[in-house]
């Protein structure tokens, strides 16, 4: 993958469209066939890698519009769930927030291949750009979860850790090079930080990719979900065997961008340059201005630029003009860069 200084990249998901939303409806009372529904999401898949390659994005994703959601698209499909539910709060930051998850009602076996490899076969046939697939993390899915089975969240994690390692062993099979595992809810338990850098570990293990870490504060309807700092994950963090660690740096006006100076690694850092959870899209001056500082902690041959997090419940519109701000504000320092280099 060639790429310029100073990469630019999504965290995964895409502004998703609400038309899809009813065709899937239709798809269900069989007013559409199988066949239907299927042309509906290429289609929509394919004007997701239009849009992130117009607005000038060097390494893109599918937007994870086939997905049901980030965790019951892996749920529904792994032996062990039951898509029932109960509701449950999400995060520890507003109880209020809560959502309908499966319960664990028995030990979680694969069952069959979850798809990601067709998935990302069709990406790779429209792409013109770079590419990654993400996957949800076993950690994300067992807190999205109600666990009536196992004695702790621990022994869940580990068996899911297992059964993801196929899927992704599955991907390089297919010829992905790339894959971010996504774990937006690791800040909510530092406590845990030892066993869940062991699992990821677990997870990646012989997987032959390039392998990237994201961590954020949780994203839900473009809101917050979890109190803490990055501070508490460190140094335990840069232990995990990946390539890359992706967080969210714009809601924060840059707190935790220091810790790269404070505990010192050679993985690549993506950092996030604009605020998902804002209606307000950011001018490349503002990006930019992101990116510089970023650079007095992070050297530029080793950091990413990145949305905060995924842009699934943000307005078509605005998900593009973000994309846009991104790309304009990292070649204007690209520029800055190249002149006084």
């Amino acid at each position: 993958m060639s790429l310029p200084l100073l990469p630019t990249t999504v965290i995964g998901s895409y502004s998703f469209p609400h038309w899809l939303g009813s065709v899937r409806e239709l798809g269900a009372r069989g007013e559409l066939t199988p066949a239907q529904v299927a042309e509906a999401h290429d289609a929509a898949v394919r004007s997701v890698i239009l849009d992130q390659e117009m607005a000038g994005v060097d390494v893109i994703t599918d937007g994870e519009i086939r997905r049901e959601t980030m965790v019951n698209f892996f749920s529904m499909r792994i032996h062990g769930f039951d898509m029932s539910g109960k509701m449950k709060p999400i995060g520890n930051l507003d109880p209020s927030i809560q959502m309908l998850d499966p319960i664990v009602r028995e030990k979680v076996r694969h069952k069959g291949g979850l798809g990601m490899d067709e998935h990302f076969r069709f990406l790779k046939t429209y792409a013109r750009h770079g590419t990654k697939v993400c996957v949800t993390g076993p950690h994300m899915l067992a807190k999205r979860a109600t666990n009536e089975f196992y004695p702790s969240d621990k022994e869940l994690v580990f068996d899911l850790a297992e059964i993801l390692r196929t899927e992704l062993k599955g991907l390089v099979a297919a010829g992905c090079t790339f894959i971010q595992i996504d774990e937006p809810i690791w800040v909510g338990y530092p406590q845990d930080m030892p066993w869940l850098v062991e699992s990821f570990n677990r997870l990646v293990d012989g997987v032959e990719a390039k392998i990237a870490l994201h961590v954020c504060y949780g994203n839900y309807q473009l809101k917050k979900l979890f109190k803490g700092q990055y501070g508490e994950l460190f140094p335990a963090i840069l232990d995990v065997n990946a390539d890359q660690i992706s967080m969210e740096f714009a809601v924060s006006d840059g707190v935790g961008l220091e810790l790269f100076r404070q505990y010192q690694t050679k993985k690549e850092v993506v950092v996030g340059v604009i605020d998902v959870k804002d209606e307000h899209v950011e001018t490349p001056d503002i990006v930019a201005k992101r990116i510089r500082e970023a650079l007095k902690y992070i050297p530029a041959e080793r950091m990413w630029l990145s949305p905060d997090c995924g842009m699934k419940f943000m307005p078509r519109d605005r998900a593009f003009a973000k994309l846009r701000a991104m790309v304009e504000g990292t070649r204007i320092v690209r520029n800055e860069l190249t002149h006084n280099g």
